[in-house]
């Protein structure tokens, strides 16, 4: 312990002896430690930390799915849910639920909150009890039961604040009276669907709606001892057997119609694993390029302290007190660098979680908790070990004789004395052509992703939701009444140069995936299901004031109102070319889901496609009812619209007015999602821009960060080649043959790290394909430039040494 002590006391003084280089390799260690402390916190929160459910690991989602149609994850139908959940032994429970939104008034305003629909047994199933009251009961949840909500613990502190009282209290939910009944824990919910408000779903068992209507997702619990692939083989011996069960109608099966389990922690945290485990690698290359960096800085020093140490081992101190002597420097540098990282760290998670919170699942999970300081910690104290020993490995016996002979001067060097450094440039470069390399294909990809047609122009556009309860507006005819009347006042709003309302808010949208016929249209194995990807419901002006191109045809207008009126629709081009092939589609007729009680309809129209499911998918189907003529024929019209204003202003200048005017018409009306069409196209590309984002600031530090690595080491190689410059200039070499020298052999490392580095990122980027749109995980381009870019930049850190070199004076030289 004395020996520590000491150890740690000698270490102290000789770094306080030399600030600046301590400075500068605790900055260095900062930024490699701290972008790890900061993206092992979101890896730790989004996928190391189990589910804050009971038994988080016996829980599996349960989703069918329609491969011969494109579906790989579909919602469950009532009847399929009610059979699995009797017939199969490996779940012992199964809930169900879906989710959406509901209207909330009686407040100081009517709001309008995320919402789910769920079995009893959801919360049995999760085994999360109530922070406070109860879940439903049986009663509740049973059809015409009595109406009831459970609460998010936000929610219950925003709304009502967080008053035990209002538990029991009664609230209008959708112009419904419904009974507080329970507040659940704080951070609870399912799928990361930000749900604030939960409702029975009073599901029919006597009675069970369709079975083609798939509406419900499942999540179950293993029985114990079950494990997931056990219960998958269970699930298909059900799916090779359910059509014997049910032998009329639409039933599961192993190839048409599948069911599927999954661990509910892949269905949570699945499609953005691979991402983040992306980034971790990222970062763990910039700490790698930060410790070569610093291993340089040592080996430098070390030089300078050649003959200390030669005076040491020859009074008697061994190599591994001197192997001892150098890890106690390079720990405390190392320590004093992670705390210094985490700080850092600190402060770019809450930057990353505030610029990207629509990026990542689990968000509330994320922290820097006590197992980042362990890993913060453990990678300081490696980081330390891998520096530490760079100093010694040069530290022969006869480099200590010499030093000791010599007096530690030195007349030339070879470049075999600074091999070792070199070596860690070559690391450097070779780690961040990698990166960069990487980065590049994120921001080609992102402009790509950014560069594709939504369908529609997003500039000088409004959005907001309304929802029209029904005990306010029981039928369609009232509810197109209201839309109607609200377009009027929107329009005359000034500043606002046209307004409609639809259903679906592009550019991304929940599926619809409605049965729809096609007169005409043969059924066939190899031919398209007749099935529509997305309907829309649309009013007066719809197409012109989103922009939406017309391909063929007309859009609808007034000749489609009034008596005699026939029944139309509008298709978009990817509709009418999977439906009708190499002729036109105008005066084809379909007819909508569900029931042979819908009229035929004729097409009248073709459109531009409108992106509806992400602007990096592929455009599907899409059909539009023009719902005022909906609205008079059938009486129907959707409760939920999404209403739009192109403004001829800044758009959210009108937001204000727009809430007024609908609170002229109806004031228990929430506005919901109040934005600009172009926030709403931004929110849609989060996780990419996200991705391009991080990988750039990894690729643009690790770029700087060799740079400087490579500037450093030529320069301390021309500083210490000082006289050997010198004689052969005094010899009669020219300034432009020593420049090529010396530039020529910071040039010949360059490109050696260059080599090896292109060649990794061959191999390495694919793993990133899945994350790329529009390019190849190889793309040209970005081989091409990345390497010339750094070669450049390269020439320049190789460049100002050399000048330096050639200005040499071989007279001063010869004096000393």
């Amino acid at each position: 312990m004395q020996d520590v002590l000491q150890d740690l006391k000698f270490a102290a003084r000789s770094l306080v002896q030399t600030p600046g280089f301590v400075v500068v390799a605790v900055l260095t260690l900062a930024l490699g430690i701290g972008a790890n402390s900061a993206i092992f916190s979101v890896v730790n929160g989004v996928v190391l930390k189990p589910l804050p459910y009971q038994d988080p690991e016996r829980l599996v989602f349960v989703t069918t799915a329609f491969p011969t149609m494109g579906f790989d994850k579909f919602w469950m139908s009532q009847p399929e849910y009610q059979e699995y959940a009797e017939w199969g032994d490996a779940i012992v429970d199964l809930g169900a639920y879906n989710t959406g939104e509901i209207s909330i008034t009686g407040g100081q305003s009517p709001v309008r909150v995320s919402s789910a629909t769920v079995t009893r047994s959801f919360f049995t199933v999760l085994g999360v009890e109530p922070a406070v009251g109860r879940v439903f009961t049986a009663e509740e949840d049973a059809p015409g039961g009595p109406l009831a909500v459970v609460l998010s613990w936000e929610l219950w502190q925003r709304a009502f604040g967080g008053r035990d009282a209002a538990v029991g209290e009664t609230v209008e939910i959708n112009g419904q009276t419904s009974a507080i009944v329970g507040v659940m824990p704080a951070g609870f919910d399912i799928n990361d669907n930000g749900t604030e408000v939960w409702a029975p779903l009073q599901l029919n068992a006597a009675a069970p709606r369709p079975r083609g209507n798939h509406f419900l997702f499942a999540v179950g619990r293993l029985a114990p001892g079950v494990t997931p692939g056990a219960a998958e083989a269970e699930l298909v011996g059900l799916l090779d057997q359910w059509r014997d069960r049910v032998p009329d109608g639409h039933v599961p099966s192993l190839d048409g119609h599948p069911l599927h389990l999954t661990e509910l922690r892949d269905e949570v945290v699945g499609e953005v694993r691979p991402a983040l485990l992306l980034l971790l690698g990222a970062v763990g290359f910039v700490l790698l390029i930060a410790c070569a960096n610093v291993g340089n800085l040592l080996l430098a020093r070390s030089e300078a302290r050649q003959k200390e140490i030669a005076v040491r081992t020859a009074l008697g101190a061994s190599r591994g007190r001197l192997v001892r002597q150098f890890l106690t420097e390079s720990g405390l540098l190392a320590l004093a660098g992670g705390a210094a990282g985490l700080l850092l760290g600190n402060w770019g998670l809450r930057a990353l979680l505030a610029t990207s919170p629509d990026s990542l699942p689990r968000i509330n999970d994320i922290s820097l908790d006590a197992s980042v300081l362990v890993f913060t910690t453990a990678m300081s104290l490696l980081t330390g070990l891998l520096f530490g020993l760079a100093p010694m490995m040069h530290m022969t016996v006869r480099n200590l004789s010499n030093s000791l002979r010599e007096g530690g001067e030195r007349s030339t060097s070879g470049f075999g004395k600074l091999r070792l450094r070199r070596l860690l440039v070559v690391s450097e470069i070779a780690l961040a052509v990698v990166l960069v390399i990487g980065a590049g294909l994120m921001l080609r990809s992102f402009d790509e992703l950014q560069s594709v047609d939504p369908g529609f122009d997003p500039e000088a556009l409004l959005t907001f939701r309304l929802y029209l309860p029904s005990a306010e507006y029981a039928d369609g005819r009232a509810q197109i009444a209201f839309f109607n009347e609200l377009v009027d006042k929107l329009g005359a709003i000034p500043g606002v140069a046209a307004a409609t309302a639809m259903s679906g808010l592009p550019p991304r949208r929940r599926l619809d995936a409605n049965d729809t016929e096609f007169e005409g249209v043969e059924r066939t194995e190899d031919g398209p299901p007749h099935n529509v990807d997305f309907y829309q419901w649309v009013t007066d002006g719809y197409f012109t004031t989103m922009a939406i191109d017309l391909v063929e045809g007309r859009p609808f207008g007034d000749q489609d109102m009034g008596e005699g009126a026939q029944p139309v629709t509008v298709v978009n081009e990817t509709l009418a070319s999977v439906f009708f092939p190499g002729e036109s589609a105008i005066g084809r007729r379909l007819r909508p889901c569900c029931g042979d009680d819908n009229p035929w309809m004729s097409i009248v129209g073709v459109m531009a496609d409108v992106k509806q499911d992400g602007v990096e998918n592929e455009t599907g189907t899409e059909l539009y009812f023009y719902t005022p003529q909906v609205a008079a024929s059938l009486n129907f019209a959707p409760r939920s619209m999404n209403v739009v204003m192109r403004t001829t202003v800044p758009p959210i200048q009108v937001a204000g007015q727009a809430r007024q005017a609908v609170w002229s018409l109806d004031p228990t009306l929430p506005l919901a999602d109040v934005q600009t069409m172009s926030s709403a196209l931004y929110s849609a590309v989060a996780r990419p821009r996200f991705m391009t984002l991080l990988l750039g600031i990894f690729g643009s530090v690790a770029l700087v960060l060799a740079t400087v690595g490579t500037y450093g080491v030529m320069s301390y190689s021309v500083a210490e080649r000082y006289r050997e410059l010198g004689i052969r200039m005094a010899l009669g070499a020219e300034a432009g043959g020593v420049l090529r020298m010396v530039l020529g052999q910071g040039l010949r490392v360059a490109s050696l790290g260059l080599a090896l580095g292109v060649g990794a990122a061959f191999f390495l980027t694919r793993f990133m394909s899945s994350l790329l749109y529009g390019i190849g995980a190889t793309d040209a381009t970005t081989f091409v430039v990345v390497p010339l870019l750094l070669l450049a930049v390269a020439t320049v850190a190789c460049l100002l040494p050399a000048r330096r070199a050639t200005r040499v004076d071989p007279m001063v030289v010869l004096r000393e």
